[in-house]
């Protein structure tokens, strides 16, 4: 088991930064926004069946476009999530790599980043991890790279300390 933690985490401060802490927590933050998307389109469709039983005319059929319109995005953003969760199941924490891939915990001078998907800032045992897509532009400049290497992006210059 000692040597599972050394593979999959990077100590910090205080912490030990494991890479399926942070999958868990990805998981859970899709999972929450599914539900989200979810209720809403439950609500809406429940809006939709009141709309269509006490309405009529003009009114009515502006009302219930706005409505679709809203279901059809929420259905979109569920269907990137759901995207986001198959991209998730995919990747292998215990892959030991060089360099930079998918699943890849990376630790630079600043931050901590997970490549897996645009997930954006999340905290896990109380340390913030930027988790990233592959295919964003920050994704793209790390993959690849080993430890020792450095890009700039943005006027910021990321030196890769650390990959797990």
């Amino acid at each position: 088991m000692m040597n599972f933690y050394k593979i999959n985490s990077i100590i910090t401060k205080n912490k030990k930064l494991n890479k399926e802490l942070i999958l868990q927590a990805c998981k859970e933050i899709l999972s929450k926004k599914k539900s989200l998307i979810k209720a809403a389109i439950t609500e809406i469709q429940e809006s939709m069946l009141n709309e269509t039983k006490s309405s009529s005319g003009d009114k009515h059929e502006t009302a219930r476009a706005k409505m679709q319109s809203e279901q059809e995005k929420l259905e979109n953003q569920l269907y990137a999530l759901e995207n986001q969760w198959q991209v998730l199941e995919k990747i292998n924490i215990n892959q030991i790599s060089q360099s930079i891939i998918a699943g890849s915990l990376v630790q630079t001078q600043d931050a901590y980043f997970f490549i897996a998907v645009g997930l954006g800032k999340i905290s896990v045992e109380e340390v913030n991890v930027f988790v990233i897509s592959p295919n964003s532009p920050i994704g793209k400049q790390f993959i690849g790279l080993k430890k020792g290497e450095q890009f700039e992006l943005n006027g910021t210059k990321y030196i890769i300390l650390l990959i797990v």
